[in-house]
């Protein structure tokens, strides 16, 4: 049966736990609506001769009917508001996580961890723009089009555009979230050390999934989560790398001079 992307992330989990849950209830009713229409159908046809027993309050039946199915709508509506919370609520960093990370400041739609042994979660700011994906780190180190992250450590996604609307969606890693220009947008994620591969690291691929001019499908993203340690050596590296073209760009500046 089709479904969503396997989870790999405790948000995800969440919200793939409630997809089943929708989709069980959808069957249940499909089903029953389908077997009652069928069984009427075989015990008042024509060839047999009978007559449906007319209903004398016909307005109990369907007052009955009406609540039964505002008592369902009114479950799926608590189990979607609770679902939602906790899929908003930041799970705190495992030990073989980053333990040090930005000072986060809390903002819209986030609950997050706290508590004076708890690690401040991973802050990083992806910025969206016709038609790529630009990550900056909390050292000032940027990537694009991939996202690095360590594992078993949890993951702040500050989402913005520089142009129009873009939605940034990695399966398995969560829920679907909007990059507006002017508007701050966030969500989150934490893959689990049990994750990695024997080449010590997991790749998730991920798309803008919104119409934001001629070739946004090509705007595609990644997430690739290692190991704490190797993270802050590709940090390090990735620094190295950007102080190393910003000298030779002034080199080129001055000797054009």
């Amino acid at each position: 049966m089709p479904g969503p992307e396997t989870a790999h992330s405790p948000n995800a989990d969440d919200l793939n736990a409630l997809y089943t849950v929708m989709v069980v209830i959808a069957i249940v009713l499909v089903v029953a609506i389908n077997a009652a229409l069928i069984a009427l159908a075989i015990r008042f046809r024509a060839a047999r001769g009978r007559q449906p027993r007319r209903l004398k309050s016909r307005g109990v039946v369907q007052a009955g009917a009406a609540a039964a199915f505002a008592v369902l709508a009114a479950v799926i509506f608590v189990a979607g508001v609770v679902t939602t919370q906790n899929a908003s609520e930041v799970e705190a960093s495992g030990s073989e996580g980053l333990q040090s990370s930005s000072q986060l400041t809390a903002q819209r739609s986030l609950d997050l961890p706290s508590g004076d042994d708890v690690p401040e979660p991973l802050e990083v700011e992806a910025t969206g723009q016709q038609w790529i994906w630009r990550y900056e780190y909390p050292d000032g180190t940027f990537s694009y089009y991939e996202l690095v992250v360590p594992v078993d450590t949890a993951v702040v996604v500050k989402l913005a555009s520089t142009d129009v609307v873009h939605r940034w969606w990695v399966p398995g890693l969560g829920g679907k979230f909007d990059a507006v220009p002017g508007q701050s947008n966030q969500t989150w994620f934490k893959v689990d050390a049990d994750e990695l591969g024997e080449d010590g690291e997991a790749t998730f691929e991920g798309a803008s999934y919104a119409f934001s001019g001629a070739a946004y499908a090509a705007m595609r993203t990644r997430v690739r989560a290692v190991s704490a340690s190797e993270y802050e050596a590709w940090l390090a590296e990735q620094a190295a790398g950007i102080q190393e073209a910003q000298a030779f760009v002034q080199e080129q500046v001055a000797e054009g001079e």
